[in-house]
């Protein structure tokens, strides 16, 4: 196992524009000789195929892991590392209309269940990625926004035993430094991480267990071959009995049973110079995850070491030169924290998330291929979870079964148009907020 550091001026469409690469050198795979079959070929090394990866060796089958770019390349090492139930969009009236009340708690328990797991795999393997369970506190932008946020808790509280605390307008000073909100909701059991830490370790793990990763091996053709199928890369051809597409909101042509299946989402994330402890405390004074309601949200966070605020979301137009994205994410976090300067942003970064037109993450086997991902954007436990489970099915071991087992992984309607679907809806959305927020007022 070796690394290799990074560094360079910050620039937004460069490795060392994420902060996270800050300090943290990027994982590089032993050099092997491929082999001419594997049990198991997993294209996409972000936390999906890592951790499928590192479970199926533990197995003791052979396992190949295919990156077109580095490890963790995507969102796996871009994302804002924050951790928590993750639950299902469409919220437990939603769910309750679309699959009936039993199904649904089954459903949203699960997002219980992939934090937990997620805990216990950091503690028994000893996972160093900073994890800090310092609770999310989610801001609401009106009256109506807080009583629906409090009525869901309420909801989820009785169904699956979700912890939150509500912040009244006198307590909000204790949880953040905005003004912004008119109350809000405490999640206490929520938290945050280091991305980059995750993959090295994930990384690290499944190469120590066996697996042959390698970066900079694009998958051009995947073909069915009698009960297995055939992998064509630039420099060889192999062949597994087995295929995990782990490709998620970087899915393409190449892989249709996934990317038929997804929509990607640019999303902008920002970090701050260095501001000192006591800014940091004053804009979040217990070291707070921060969300908000709202259709088009920002997320925020003091950064591992307590020194800066990252920021993230819709905020910017990804293509834009690096002052453009540094002047239009101010301007959107302006709302929140008033105080925020396009100089106080050091590094912006950019990366895709995958959305679903169902809104959940999935796990199917579609045309042999084994699909994985759907996170909705709160990939980090969904990842780990469900690869978890993946394993178990591969390996026919106990303990796979999922409630979305028998959910189809939808195919997007119109594909080819999904991503300007999405800016247009983003601009859509964002326009009804700021709607809706005058008429709050």
């Amino acid at each position: 196992m070796r690394f290799r550091d990074e560094s360079g001026v910050q620039t937004s469409d460069s490795s060392s524009s994420n902060y996270w690469n800050l300090g943290v050198p990027d994982f590089v795979p032993v050099d092997r000789p491929l082999r001419a079959e594997y049990d198991v070929a997993v294209i996409g090394a972000g936390y999906s195929g890592l951790a499928v990866a590192w479970g199926l060796a533990r197995h003791g089958l052979s396992v190949l892991v295919l990156e077109e770019r580095s490890i963790g390349y995507g969102a796996s090492s871009r994302n804002g590392g924050m951790v928590g139930p993750s639950f299902h969009e469409l919220g437990m009236v939603g769910l309750t209309r679309k699959y009936g009340e039993e199904k649904t708690k089954s459903i949203m328990r699960t997002s219980v269940d992939a934090l937990a797991y997620c805990r216990e795999l950091f503690e028994k393997n000893q996972i160093d990625c900073d994890l800090q369970l310092t609770g999310r506190i989610r801001g609401a932008r009106s009256t109506a926004h807080l009583d629906a946020i409090v009525a869901e808790c309420a909801r989820l509280k009785a169904a699956v035993g979700l912890a939150y605390e509500v912040v009244s307008p006198s307590e909000l000073h204790l949880h953040t430094g905005s003004n912004a909100y008119v109350g809000g909701v405490l999640y206490p059991m929520d938290g945050g991480l280091h991305p980059k830490r995750l993959v090295n370790a994930l990384a690290t793990r499944a190469e120590a267990a066996g697996a042959q990763i390698c970066q900079l091996t694009p998958a051009c053709r995947i073909e069915k071959r009698g009960r297995g199928f055939q992998l064509s890369m630039p420099q060889a051809v192999v062949s597994a009995q087995q295929v995990v597409i782990a490709t998620n909101g970087y899915s393409d042509s190449r892989v249709p049973a996934m990317n038929n299946r997804i929509v990607p989402i640019d999303v902008s994330v920002a970090a701050t110079r260095p501001l000192g402890m006591d800014r940091v405390r004053a804009m979040s004074p217990r070291l707070h995850m921060h969300g908000e309601s709202g259709r088009v949200f920002i997320w925020s966070r003091p950064s591992p070491d307590h020194t800066r605020f990252i920021f993230g979301g819709r905020l910017s137009r990804p293509n834009a030169p690096l002052h453009v994205q540094c002047e239009q994410i101010a301007t959107a976090v302006q709302r929140i924290y008033p105080d925020v300067l396009p100089t106080d942003l050091e590094y912006v970064w950019n990366g895709k998330i995958a959305y679903t037109s169902d809104h959940a993450p999935h796990l199917n086997e579609v045309d042999g291929l084994w699909l994985i991902g759907g996170y909705c954007g709160s990939g980090v436990t969904r990842s780990l979870f469900f690869a978890d489970k993946l394993v178990r099915k591969i390996a026919r071991q106990p303990g796979g079964e999922t409630p979305f087992d028998d959910i189809a992984f939808p195919v997007m309607p119109f594909r080819r148009l999904a991503p300007l679907g999405a800016r247009i809806a983003t601009s859509y959305y964002g326009w009804l907020d700021q709607r809706d927020s005058k008429a709050s007022k």
